[in-house]
């Protein structure tokens, strides 16, 4: 497996958790898949008394059902760090997190920072990290030579590569080239370009990919079974 260093933060967003909800019965999550297992659903239920409904979504999925209820309907969201700002600028679906009810010296502070660095508009943050990780490429090395993310597009590998359409394949693809997305965050116009060039580069590269995948039942599904 090839790992590129994008660290991909899933934070967690207050929605409408009330006091009398917290005093109820039930604790409603909207969250990708995995991320709230069993076990810490036990944990929490054991710990508080309180039950847990995990609703599985994406983040494109989450702020749809967000917008449609004005963010009703649940207590607790969970979408990537980058999917939150902008989101409350336009939408206004979430609610603020008030920090003298929250453990922060509990949080590794660098993390802690990066978040609340991204997460906080107008004075108000709207996040704290959950867990973060890398993306990273699977190669079946006995039928292909791939050493970064421009050899999937190898005329060899039609139709025989897969690849999740969101944002983390773009912007590997991007240092792949030798740019960094990261330092041009500032500069709206010049991401736009870059984005634009590699989105052409996938675009040409279409013919190799089997099927894109948008979350792990995807992608396992999408192997053949021996």
């Amino acid at each position: 497996m090839r790992t590129f260093c994008i660290s991909v933060i899933l934070a967690a967003v207050a929605l409408g958790f009330s006091d009398a909800n917290a005093d109820g019965q039930k604790l409603r999550i909207i969250s990708w898949a995995d991320y709230v297992p069993a076990d810490l659903i036990a944990a929490f239920k054991k710990e508080t008394g309180i039950d847990v409904e995990v609703t599985l979504s994406n983040n494109e999925e989450m702020i749809s059902k967000l917008r449609a209820t004005g963010g009703a309907g649940y207590d607790l969201a969970q979408p990537s760090q980058d999917r939150i700002t902008s989101v409350q600028r336009d939408f206004g679906i979430y609610k603020p997190i008030d920090l003298s009810k929250v453990k922060v010296e509990e949080f590794q502070p660098a993390l802690l920072d990066i978040v609340k660095r991204n997460t906080t508009l107008d004075g108000n943050l709207y996040a704290l990290p959950y867990l973060w990780g890398t993306d990273g490429m699977v190669v079946n090395t006995k039928r292909a030579k791939v050493d970064d993310y421009p050899d999937v597009c190898k005329p060899e590998l039609k139709g025989k590569t897969a690849i999740r359409l969101r944002r983390p394949v773009l912007m590997a693809f991007a240092f792949a080239a030798g740019k960094d997305p990261f330092a041009l965050y500032g500069n709206p116009t010049a991401y736009s370009a870059l984005m634009d060039q590699v989105g052409a580069v996938l675009i040409a590269c279409k013919p190799n990919f089997k099927f894109f995948y948008d979350n792990k039942d995807q992608l396992l599904n999408g192997f053949p079974v021996r």
